[in-house]
């Protein structure tokens, strides 16, 4: 949209051009009245052609709706000059005073100013910000703003709401078209403009309304037959008790998971004095829960939240389709591998003490005898319907190998959670993409009849001590951390977790784990059995091997016993004649190649 030729960008540029040279500061500086009345005045005819810019921008149509003044213009305007040459930084609310010309010590009729820019989303909080800051007001104080996107497009010449009007058919005819563009719009915003909540991507409310709206109409517009709009019919919803229904089955289908009652709170009412009402929609008598149509579930989050969803039966009658085996081994596959364990609890060699250990852990995952104990009212936790198990130790002890074991004796297949391809290089996608994979083992967990175990290998990549650090990078570790100790708290199939390094991991997680299982170095019976198991038959020379020996004098692990025999074999079968096999000679050579290091699988070097 152009007025005389030009767009809103280039009457920014104007006026910053316009501007006198006395009156360009960095937003960070604190000038007081002293200074502002000591600024040189603009000339008259650099004022007159000010004011004409000025003015074009106030009438400008992407602008008519904020109902600019000359003072709100001239804030854009360093604000906008603020974003271009220092990307990504923000301001106080003392720089934004300064560009509205209102003096230092004008503290009260400063933060009307700045509450005046949020209420009419101008300007917006650089973070999260759910407390009322019209009862207290330091909260402001405090904050740092930055533009508001929607307000940046505008200044682009964008507009949100023609473009989402493109991408989006004319008019739907079914419910499939329903969902489909539901999918549609959400995800490009929230793909291009979300910012990550308490557990959800949250949305500056001037784009969610864009979305909303657009929504709407195209309801309001298709057949009777549409599913939410016999919804809308059936229970006489209001406009905002429909916009929470399109939010809530959003995050519930199209994110996998379900928005926070305090997300959802802050995302339709960003304005603190209308968000009362807002969870007035959501009491336990209003229409949306008393009717069932909303329903709450309690989650541990940092502390226990309340999350929204929609029962799985209105869904179906909104024209959702159950995800099919397929459509969730498709989904699997980026971070997913899954295999049949061919192991038992007789092959893992360990201790026999420490082998009824994981038989008992193996009675604990067997359904049938947790219904018994729940029938000695030992299952008390309502919100813990799985078991979630840590196996740690020094490396090389066994614990992948035994959690497939577990896997074989309970006749479930073994999916390992690939950690690397968990992590992005993008901001908030790695947060996204573990609440995703944990959002589908929760769906295989609940709806397959013989669900699978569930195999976080080396989660000390994953968990770990949080960061007292406001940097960028600990903001999202300590998020990743929060996002699984909420999983591992209601987690409702079996979970297994190895680490070698269990002293990186946060206290906070050990209280998530049911059992807790220490894999020590094989003792001298177990390590006999190890190299009588790695020095199979077929190998020439493994019948005249001392296993005494090499039990006694090296105190290894198994995958160092297996690495030893494997270089050994190695290099007696590059020789030939008679002396192509295998002697005690060479397996002693590598086991004293491999000593210095015997001593080092407890300690941190890196596994």
């Amino acid at each position: 949209m152009k007025i005389e030729g030009i767009e809103p960008v280039e009457i920014l540029h104007k006026l910053i051009e316009l501007k006198a040279p006395e009156q360009v500061f960095d937003q960070d500086d604190q000038i007081d009245s002293t200074q502002a009345q000591d600024m040189a005045p603009i000339a008259k005819p650099k004022a007159k052609l000010l004011n004409k810019h000025i003015h074009q921008l106030i009438k400008h149509p992407l602008f008519e709706s904020y109902s600019l003044t000359k003072q709100d213009v001239m804030v854009i305007a360093d604000l906008w000059q603020f974003h271009l040459e220092l990307p990504g930084r923000s301001s106080s609310w003392a720089g934004i005073c300064a560009s509205a010309k209102i003096r230092r010590y004008q503290v009260t009729a400063c933060l009307k100013y700045v509450t005046g820019l949020l209420e009419r989303n101008i300007i917006c909080f650089d973070e999260r910000i759910e407390g009322n800051y019209y009862l207290n007001p330091m909260i402001l104080q405090s904050a740092e703003y930055t533009l508001s996107k929607d307000l940046i497009l505008r200044i682009l010449g964008r507009d949100i709401r023609e473009d989402l009007e493109l991408i989006i058919k004319e008019s739907w005819q079914d419910d499939k078209d329903f969902m489909s563009d539901l999918r549609l719009v959400f995800n490009l915003c929230y793909n291009s403009f979300g910012e990550l909540g308490s557990r959800s991507p949250i949305l500056e409310y001037p784009i969610l309304s864009a979305c909303l709206h657009l929504l709407k109409d195209r309801i309001l517009a298709a057949p009777d037959t549409l599913g939410i709009k016999e919804l809308i019919r059936q229970h006489s919803l209001s406009e905002d008790q429909l916009y929470i229904v399109l939010l809530v089955m959003y995050h519930q289908l199209c994110c996998d998971d379900r928005i926070t009652e305090a997300d959802l709170a802050l995302s339709l009412a960003p304005d603190p004095r209308f968000r009362w009402l807002q969870q007035q929609l959501l009491s336990d008598d209003s229409v949306l829960i008393s009717s069932g149509l909303i329903s709450r579930e309690q989650r541990f989050h940092r502390a226990q939240v309340n999350t929204i969803g929609i029962p799985h039966e209105t869904l179906k009658t909104l024209g959702y389709r159950s995800k099919t085996s397929e459509d969730v081994a498709i989904k699997l596959s980026p971070y997913f591998q899954k295999c049949q364990p061919k192991q038992t609890l007789g092959d893992v060699i360990i201790p026999e003490s420490d082998k009824q250990l994981i038989s008992q852990i193996i009675t604990k995952c067997k359904s049938y005898k947790r219904r018994d104990l729940e029938k000695w009212g030992l299952m008390v936790e309502s919100s813990k319907q799985g078991v979630v198990l840590l196996l740690y130790g020094a490396p090389g002890t066994g614990k992948t190998y035994t959690a497939g074991a577990i896997a074989k004796e309970l006749r479930k297949d073994l999916i390992t959670l690939n950690v690397p391809e968990l992590r992005n290089k993008y901001y908030g996608e790695t947060e996204k993409l573990i609440k995703k994979a944990f959002s589908e083992m929760r769906e295989m967990a609940s709806k397959d009849s013989n669900a699978p175990v569930f195999l976080l290998n080396e989660a000390d990549q994953l968990i770990h001590e949080r960061i007292a650090s406001t940097s960028t990078c600990s903001t999202i570790e300590n998020s990743i951390q929060s996002i699984i100790l909420e999983e591992l708290e209601t987690f409702p199939g079996i979970l297994i977790l190895t680490t070698n390094l269990e002293s990186n991991l946060d206290e906070a997680f050990f209280r998530r784990f049911d059992l807790k299982f220490r894999f020590r170095l094989p003792d001298i019976e177990s390590r006999r059995k190890l190299w009588s198991m790695y020095l199979r038959k077929e190998i020439p020379g493994s019948a005249d091997i001392d296993v005494e020996q090499l039990a006694q004098k090296y105190q290894f692990s198994g995958a160092q016993i297996a690495l030893v025999v494997q270089n050994a074999c190695v290099e007696a079968i590059g020789r030939t004649g008679k002396s192509k096999r295998l002697s005690q000679h060479d397996l002693l050579k590598y086991a004293d190649l491999e000593q210095p290091w015997a001593n080092q699988v407890n300690k941190s070097i890196g596994f």
